[in-house]
């Protein structure tokens, strides 16, 4: 059974708050971006999920104990009172399984979400959807809280020029995305669907007004093309701000999120089990010390990180906490 931050020094004030119904208080969830692995099944043009200087055979997953060490360092830290928790008086803390391509990891994935379960974490994953069977989503569905699926286009056309196919040019198609949707409601009608777009060059005249309308997910995250390593795909603030209008029927559910809103307010760390962060050149990143050796502390104060920024992002009603 998951525990949760509540059960702190501090638990009555929280709880206090959290039942303040008249004042319409809200809720936190501390939300840890772990990028389980650089590899993908995708070659999108302006992924800035790759680090430089990073081995392959380095991946944390790689070495047998080594993502359950870092998990358990994790939980040691953000599930106990720490300054961070003291500043933002999170809830909950979400541990969002991220990559590259995190479910390219077979077992080793699952294990690190079951393993992240028993700790005390709510869970959640972006993947691009192509590994997630009906055989996986069964497994996988009734644990995890959220379900994020990234899906630019429904053009194949265009997610060929994007590099959202495999080698094979397989993709998503609309009709499986909507399968897959409607497969994790039934099987998880308390987790939270949303599906992540990346506003850019190749995509930024097209429309899902229709396929986004029939899925109704909870949330519908649009993000303009952040130039972290490169300036592939990127487009201007005008583009973007088009593409937003343009699916304005859906408002009630799109979160905008300009390259200003991407700087310094994740809480990310790298296949290595280090905390990192964009620059604000959009010039590569900045890197921490490994966690398992600096400590979960120590490796957080050699990174920026926007409180403010996160809150905007994060501080939702409980109800549609995602």
């Amino acid at each position: 059974m998951k525990t949760s931050i509540l059960n702190t020094a501090n638990s009555n004030a929280l709880v206090s708050s959290a039942h303040d119904l008249n004042a319409q208080t809200v809720k936190t969830d501390l939300v840890i971006n772990f990028h389980m692995t650089e590899s993908c099944n995708y070659q999108c043009s302006y992924c800035y999920a790759t680090w430089d200087n990073l081995e392959a055979k380095n991946e944390l997953h790689r070495l047998s104990g080594q993502v359950e060490s870092l998990l358990q360092n994790l939980a040691d830290y953000f599930l106990q009172p720490n300054p961070l928790q003291a500043e933002m008086s999170y809830q909950n803390v979400r541990l969002n399984f991220a990559g590259g391509e995190p479910m390219l990891l077979g077992q080793r994935f699952l294990d690190a979400v079951k393993f992240a379960n028993q700790l005390g974490f709510r869970t959640s994953l972006i993947t691009n959807g192509h590994y997630l069977t009906n055989d996986i989503l069964d497994e996988l569905a009734p644990s995890l809280d959220v379900l994020g699926i990234s899906y630019d286009t429904a053009d194949h056309a265009l997610a060929q020029s994007i590099g959202r196919v495999d080698r094979k040019q397989r993709w998503i198609a609309a009709e499986q995305l909507m399968q897959m949707c409607a497969r994790y409601r039934s099987l998880n009608p308390a987790g939270v669907l949303k599906l992540n777009t990346v506003v850019n060059a190749v995509n930024c005249d097209d429309s899902l007004l229709d396929l986004i309308n029939e899925i109704q997910p909870n949330k519908w995250k649009l993000l303009r093309v952040l130039p972290v390593h490169d300036h592939q795909l990127t487009i201007t603030k005008a583009q973007y701000q088009g593409y937003v209008q343009r699916h304005s029927a859906l408002s009630s559910i799109i979160v905008e999120e300009d390259n200003e809103a991407m700087t310094h307010t994740y809480l990310m760390i790298n296949p290595e089990g280090r905390f990192y962060q964009n620059s604000d050149a959009g010039s590569g990143y900045i890197v921490s010390d490994s966690i398992l050796t600096a400590g979960v502390e120590q490796a957080l104060s050699q990174v920026p990180f926007n409180i403010s920024g996160f809150k905007q992002r994060y501080e939702l009603i409980p109800s549609v906490m995602v």
